[in-house]
């Protein structure tokens, strides 16, 4: 009786084996196993990449960013009472005509690209022209501020003033900062100090 007993142990044992390899050949398993993941559903896709924001209100031909050389340079008028003037220059650099129109934007940085104080308070008429630049043609915008110093000048206790390393300037209807060095004073505080108008005809 103990031989018989030990045959049909070994049988039984022969055939939960085979029950178990068909189930796994199939598919089959415990239904709270979970598949291994797959490359498509671990992995995200690759983002494409994004074409650069464009201003509905930019003229239609607009200068492209790439296209454009930025400088701030001294004013040929040499200034006003209290008032320090320059003018931001964009040159075209391309093989084609392009467009630029409006105030760009204009604010003070130190030497790790951070602003200081407030940007320049862009003066334009509600209609400004639009400014064609043949290729390496120009275009100009009037930049002024307040003659401040190392002391606030007119602006007094209501300026802290601290050296700048440069600007940094957006072409009108632009997203692209270009950074221009130069030695220059800010108001570090939330006193206006710098305006800047509609760029014109070189």
């Amino acid at each position: 009786m103990r031989r018989v007993r030990t045959r049909v142990l070994a049988a039984s044992s022969i055939v939960a084996v085979a029950l178990l390899l068909t189930a796994c050949a199939s598919g089959g398993g415990s239904p709270t196993s979970s598949p291994a993941p797959t490359a498509s559903a671990s992995s995200s896709p690759t983002p494409s990449a994004s074409p650069a924001p464009t201003d509905p209100n930019a003229p239609a031909g607009q200068c492209a960013d790439d296209a454009l050389e930025v400088t701030v340079q001294p004013s040929p008028d040499g200034g006003s009472a209290g008032h320090v003037n320059s003018i931001v220059v964009f040159t075209n650099t391309g093989s084609a005509s392009c467009e630029l129109r409006g105030a760009p934007g204009v604010s003070v940085v130190d030497a790790n690209g951070t602003q200081l104080g407030e940007a320049a308070e862009q003066v334009e008429d509600d209609a400004p022209p639009t400014i064609t630049l043949a290729p390496g043609g120009t275009a100009v915008a009037a930049l002024s501020s307040v003659n401040i110093g190392t002391d606030g000048g007119p602006l007094g206790d209501k300026c802290p003033t601290v050296a700048g390393a440069g600007y940094v300037v957006y072409p009108p209807h632009s997203f692209t900062p270009f950074e221009v060095s130069a030695d220059v004073p800010a108001c570090e505080s939330s006193t206006p100090w710098m305006t800047v108008t509609a760029v014109a005809q070189g």
